[in-house]
């Protein structure tokens, strides 16, 4: 069995890894960092199962060219956890100039699954989101899916964290026919170097927040059971916390918003010569 599993190098990631390594005869780890993972991986049991894939999730070009190298290692994929993500200041902009957030959280990984997606569907694959509870206090993106209007390091989270679960919803109607699975979840408030890159205001709720969150191990506990658990036991399309079924918003179950959603993701890519 084959798994990719994204933002490794850290955190739940990094848990995550340490726990299904032993489950999987290869692991493909699209990092941004490669001398920092291969330090990393130096003293895992198991590392030589471990491929790593040269790629920067924000930027569209590679992600593209990592899925190929990838493609050309593997052709059947069986397990893929989209957990890297991160919390930027509204208005942050790639390289390619995507707002941060938007590309980080969303297109990035959107990129990658289209570009799998014949491995993954080989592979009758689960595709699994990495969301959070604040999909909650996300407002309707309207047509700006692409955060070009000013935003707050919040709300902006708030609405790809909510992508990630539109994305789910989308991928089970497209490809369930098909044997495709996929499900989103909720790690908990996970006590990680998550918000670095926050606005000065939003590092200040979360470093008082950290007093109540929970053990990068713990925050991996979700992931780690989508990935193992019998797939009759799971609920395709289903969001997950705490290892249960779970209701995740109203705007979250838009059918019309999430096919919208995918629609712009694909007009996006094109723009930049990727569709």
């Amino acid at each position: 069995m084959n798994l990719v599993l994204t933002g490794s190098t850290s955190g739940i990631g990094w848990e995550t890894l340490l726990a299904l390594l032993p489950h999987f005869d290869r692991v493909f780890l699209p990092v941004r960092n490669q001398s920092k993972a291969e330090k990393l991986i130096q003293s895992l049991q198991g590392k030589e199962k471990i491929v790593l894939i040269p790629m920067d999730l924000s930027l569209m070009a590679e992600v593209k060219k990592g899925a190929a190298s990838l493609l050309r290692q593997c052709d059947e994929i069986h397990v893929l956890i989209n957990n890297a993500g991160g919390m930027y200041p509204g208005g942050k902009r790639s390289e390619e100039g995507i707002d941060l957030s938007f590309a980080t959280n969303h297109l990035g990984h959107f990129l990658l699954v289209q570009e799998l997606l014949p491995a993954l569907l080989k592979g009758k694959a689960r595709v699994i989101q990495v969301s959070s509870e604040a999909h909650r206090i996300a407002s309707h993106p309207g047509k700006d899916f692409s955060l070009k209007k000013p935003s707050n390091t919040v709300a902006a989270y708030a609405k790809v964290k909510l992508y990630n679960i539109l994305l789910t919803n989308e991928l089970k109607s497209r490809y369930e026919s098909e044997g495709l699975t996929a499900y989103s979840l909720h790690p908990g408030a996970v006590r990680t170097a998550f918000g670095s890159e926050a606005s000065t205001w939003a590092k200040g709720v979360i470093a008082f927040t950290k007093l109540f969150f929970i053990s990068p191990k713990a925050g991996a506990a979700t992931s780690i059971f989508l990935a193992t658990a019998p797939e009759k036991s799971l609920k395709n399309g289903g969001y997950y916390v705490r290892q249960k079924l779970n209701y995740s918003s109203s705007l979250a179950h838009d059918e019309k918003l999430s096919q919208e959603l995918w629609n712009f993701s694909l007009q996006e890519l094109q723009k930049l010569g990727l569709g």
